[in-house]
């Protein structure tokens, strides 16, 4: 495994250049922050029903809300179509096709291989324990190129929680990016990695409207990292999602 050698002011160094390089896609609406009783950008037809307006394209007050819930800024906060847009994006940002690669722990959830093989990013794997626990000796021996690696804490399919301990000794050994997927954290006793957002820069959290908060039908997934990822994210992030 990579030592903890990179400072991450220089996040520059693990962004794709064609996408650190590239202008996004930019609307009105992402500019306008008041209210306005007519808008004319967007396209939209004027007759009033419950849907006839774009939604917010940063959804700033759920993350204004949310924010004070979590103990964070709102620009620490990324919103997509389930937590699955925020691995996918992650992965695309982040990752060279044909090239770079992501290491996950087996048994884990099956979506980080699955958005790996849509942006052709090699997959890396190392078995947990027998107790289904991260396996550091078998880190320490690995000669992983990974740039990124995730981690599901409650583990699906498993139920168990990785060691908090072990997850905080990838985070320093890693000098990539290290996605905790916790999407099951609200059934658990153990405490959310997202207060070590301000001693980790290479750590992004997952979590999710679907499970504890029963609200699985808005496929509405939160991520939570440092204001300079999330600015990634929502650079290549779909308009309007």
């Amino acid at each position: 495994m990579k030592s903890n050698t990179r400072q991450f002011n220089d996040i520059k160094t693990l962004v794709r250049k064609n996408i650190l390089n590239m202008k996004p896609y930019a609307s009105a609406r992402d500019e306008f922050k008041g209210e306005a009783e007519i808008f004319l950008d967007a396209n939209e037809n004027p007759f009033s029903s419950p849907y006839n307006r774009y939604p917010d394209p940063l959804q700033w007050k759920v993350k204004e809300k949310l924010a004070i819930i979590k103990d964070v800024k709102p620009e620490q906060i990324f919103l997509g179509n389930g937590s699955d847009e925020a691995i996918d994006l992650v992965i695309r940002a982040f990752c060279e096709p044909n090239d770079d690669a992501i290491l996950i722990t087996e048994p884990t959830y099956g979506m980080y291989a699955v958005c790996a093989a849509v942006n052709a990013v090699k997959v890396e794997k190392i078995l947990l324990t027998p107790e289904f626990d991260i396996d550091l000796d078998a880190f320490s021996a690995s000669d992983s190129k990974a740039k990124v690696i995730f981690l599901c804490s409650p583990n699906n399919p498993t139920g168990n929680l990785l060691s908090y301990n072990k997850i905080i000794e990838v985070l320093n050994r890693f000098d990539g990016l290290v996605v905790i997927d916790e999407a099951y954290i609200d059934f658990s006793n153990s405490r959310s990695f997202v207060p070590e957002l301000t001693k980790y820069p290479n750590l992004i959290v997952l979590q999710t409207f679907s499970k504890a908060w029963g609200l699985a039908g808005l496929r509405l997934g939160m991520c939570f990292a440092s204001p300079e990822i999330i600015q990634v994210l929502n650079k290549i992030k779909y308009p309007y999602n």
